[in-house]
């Protein structure tokens, strides 16, 4: 029977409160043998463990997002995104808390480097990023990744370290780069936003097989604009990666999930 993954969720996002478990019900009756829900802070990355240990096909991936990381440093008179700014914690704690717990996990992240919503601050998250690929090496786990404008850098992060297990989830760089990311043998996953996507159309088309993933990135990234998406929109993406690539959904969900089996373990 054909099963789908999603390995980049935010179902502890608010978005999902009135109906958080009707949406891992519908992923569960879409056939997804698993969803990640990936966690940014110390609330949500509790909040992961907590979704994992109720239902089986939920696995946590707990990290910290790299605008959270700067959190404590962001000058928020100056601040002009349309969200309010992260609420400052201690980050050298929460990455002690996931280096104690990381064998309730199947990933490390949502972690990596942002200079689309913060422009500063480079060194700081890098020195995040670095220790919690630090943890993820002692456990032998792989890293979940966010790049955004920053995708070079944090591959170069991730070549030096000698991390081997990676997940670039909504890679937005240049078809170059994402050619060298499978190269060295990590993964890329891409959101049900594909439908509709021709730069994610491309990377279907283009990238090898054998380094594709399917994510969600809900409650955002989904097939209808401006409509909440959720992990069983997964099948959506799928098909249309299986069109952009001129196969069957099948050899696509096929190839999807034991990618992930052998990334996630799941």
């Amino acid at each position: 029977m054909l099963t789908y993954v999603d390995v980049h969720a935010h179902l502890t996002h608010e978005a999902f409160a009135a109906d958080r478990d009707e949406v891992i019900r519908r992923a569960a009756d879409a056939r997804l043998e698993a969803v990640i829900v990936n966690g940014l802070e110390p609330s949500s990355n509790r909040e992961a463990l907590r979704l994992a240990e109720q239902h089986p096909h939920v696995h946590a991936a707990c990290g910290i997002y790299p605008v959270d990381a700067i959190a404590s440093r962001i000058d928020r008179s100056s601040w002009t995104n349309d969200f309010e700014p992260p609420a400052p914690f201690d980050v050298d704690a929460e990455i002690d808390w996931i280096d104690a717990h990381a064998d309730r996990m199947v990933a490390v992240g949502e972690c990596g480097l942002d200079q689309y919503w913060i422009t500063d601050q480079a060194e700081e998250q890098e020195r995040v990023l670095r220790r919690l690929c630090e943890v993820a090496l002692k456990h032998d786990k792989p890293v979940i990744l966010h790049s955004r404008k920053a995708e070079l850098r944090t591959f170069e992060i991730l070549q030096e370290l000698g991390v081997t297990k990676a997940d670039f989830h909504c890679f937005g760089g240049k078809l170059k780069l994402a050619k060298r990311i499978a190269e060295a043998g990590y993964y890329l996953s891409i959101p049900p936003v594909v439908e509709r996507a021709e730069s994610f159309q491309h990377m279907a088309r283009t990238l090898p097989l054998e380094r594709l993933l399917t994510e969600t990135d809900c409650p955002y990234m989904g097939p209808d604009r401006d409509a909440r998406n959720e992990p069983a929109n997964v099948t959506r993406g799928i098909a249309a990666m299986a069109e952009a690539r001129g196969i069957s959904v099948e050899e696509m969900a096929t190839a999807v999930r034991d990618n992930c089996r052998r990334l996630l373990g799941v």
